[in-house]
């Protein structure tokens, strides 16, 4: 009876770590840019998506891939020709280009606008599967997007999305590269979901399916620091620069995020994690106010109530086929 209990106690635990840790994501990468433009090296910035990406992305493959490495060897050697380009295309949009326009928004948005803006994965990720894989719209998808878009609408009406440094003279267009680098990482995100979709059915372990095309981003972003700072980019090594860099993002916001997922995932249904994960958007625009110090007035509370809603009616019930709900769900788990 008392195990019974305990089982159930730590896999909710893992659910709502794998929320805070995932939710606390941007709002770390925001502080530790702000602190390496406090700090800067030879005119750089010693946080850049180079090292920050590396790290973690690092952490990320090799954990995977320790876990069941004769695996990951056997699904290589046995893996049917046309998955190769599938696999590659998954690791250049979520482990390159993804993160890279995701770290490049942030730079210019605030948290609080690049997570509003980014409300527009799930949208997006459902018109691609319906372009791309034929799949039906999720139940409600009119109502959802009409949701998302006035949140957004609003937030931009009030004033409270805006960039990360001081208002020009064009309010409307402040930060404007900032939220096209964010639609870039909405489409590169999008695309992969689908793309994700169509290597479902190989039924890849995680080392090959994650771990492979994180040691890959890993590998292009070494590539791109050594050839535009050089290899002492690598090695700053201030106690900040340690403890945020590889210590909370890397170790437990990242590689955190994905051990406390899979956790999650034996113990709950798609649906349960991807209802549960919807609440890291309001972990963020918290985490945002407290640690940041970004606005949090009533419009921004507005924005968000109206996203959070388009987000979360999907999980309504509905009268689509079982099947047909839960491919709707695994869009954007």
């Amino acid at each position: 009876m008392r195990r019974s209990m305990v089982q159930p106690t730590a896999a909710s635990l893992a659910l709502i770590g794998y929320v805070v840790v995932s939710g606390l994501r941007s709002t770390a990468l925001k502080g530790l840019q702000l602190q390496g433009a406090s700090h800067p090296i030879g005119g750089d910035n010693p946080i850049s998506f180079c090292n920050v990406f590396l790290i973690s992305q690092l952490m990320i493959g090799l954990a995977l891939i320790s876990v069941e490495p004769k695996k990951v060897r056997r699904q290589l050697t046995q893996l049917p020709a046309s998955a190769a380009p599938l696999i590659a295309a998954d690791a250049f949009l979520g482990c390159f280009l993804a993160p890279l326009a995701f770290y490049l928004a942030l730079e210019q948005l605030s948290v609080i606008t690049q997570t509003l803006v980014f409300s527009l994965t799930l949208p997006a990720s459902a018109l691609i599967a319906l372009w791309w894989l034929g799949e039906r719209l999720p139940h409600r998808f009119n109502l959802s997007l009409l949701l998302i878009l006035a949140g957004l609408l609003a937030g931009k009406v009030f004033g409270v999305m805006e960039s990360s440094g001081p208002a020009g003279p064009m309010r409307m267009l402040d930060g404007l590269d900032g939220y096209l680098w964010a639609i870039v990482s909405v489409g590169a995100t999008a695309l992969r979901n689908s793309l994700r979709r169509r290597l479902a059915g190989l039924e890849l372990c995680r080392g090959l399916s994650t771990g492979i095309p994180n040691l890959a981003g890993a590998v292009a972003f070494a590539i791109i620091a050594l050839i535009r700072y050089g290899p002492g980019h690598f090695f700053y090594l201030r106690w900040w620069w340690v403890l945020g860099v590889i210590v909370v993002y890397g170790l437990t916001l990242c590689l955190g995020t994905e051990v406390l997922r899979q956790a999650s995932q034996r113990h709950f249904q798609v649906s349960q994690i991807a209802f549960a994960g919807s609440a890291s958007l309001v972990v963020t625009v918290l985490s945002a106010a407290w640690l940041l110090s970004e606005p949090l007035s009533w419009p921004i509370l507005l924005s968000t109530g109206l996203i959070l809603a388009g987000v979360l009616l999907r999980f309504l019930p509905s009268s689509l086929p079982p099947g047909d709900e839960r491919k709707s769900l695994l869009l954007n788990p």
